[in-house]
């Protein structure tokens, strides 16, 4: 009798691990499966052209470019959350004429309710650079940002750097060449 009741729990024992081994191989398998499909569908469409690492301010412009030119690019951010940065940050008249160029000129920080400067809040700086008078430092500050008229036209804003991170983000993803990837 007790002969018996070892067999019987050495068959289940043996029927459990035939068992627990043919459900894990098959499964593997149907996994190793879909990732190669996977992989062909991404050759037969063509990987990225371009993969970006990091989604900040200079990763999310640069995607955007990218795509905006026709590349497929990848982004890979490990945290796509707003920034959680109590400071603000100020934008130089150069960097606005930059997101104007890059085709972001809805980025600007204007559209945050952001406090604005007119360009005599950086004439501390100017006058380092250039020196002269106000005519003279006008013509070249007109010269510097390509532009003609009055440079109290040109502005800087002061902003919040989490939620022009988020808007640069959102305009990046909305790109259909665009994919953006959650990593670690």
């Amino acid at each position: 009798m007790y002969m018996a009741f070892i067999e019987v729990c050495l068959w289940t024992l043996l029927a459990f691990v035939l068992t627990w081994t043919t459900y894990h191989v098959t499964n593997r398998r149907k996994k190793t499966t879909k990732l190669a499909d996977a992989a062909v569908e991404e050759i037969r469409d063509g990987g990225p052209d371009v993969i970006v690492v990091g989604a900040g301010v200079g990763g999310s412009a640069l995607a955007y470019a990218l795509a905006k030119d026709g590349r497929r690019v990848h982004v890979i951010e490990r945290n796509m959350r707003e920034p959680e940065r109590m400071m603000g940050e100020f934008m130089q008249p150069e960097g606005r004429l930059m997101l104007s160029k890059l085709d972001l000129q809805g980025m600007s920080p204007l559209h945050f309710h952001c406090l604005s400067f007119k360009i005599k809040f950086v004439r501390l700086h100017i006058n380092r650079l250039f020196g002269g008078n106000r005519r003279t430092e006008s013509h070249r500050l007109n010269t510097l940002l390509g532009r003609k008229g009055s440079p109290s036209a040109f502005s800087g804003r002061v902003f919040y750097n989490g939620r022009f991170v988020q808007r640069l983000r959102q305009k990046a993803s909305s790109l259909p060449k665009n994919f953006v990837i959650y990593g670690n």
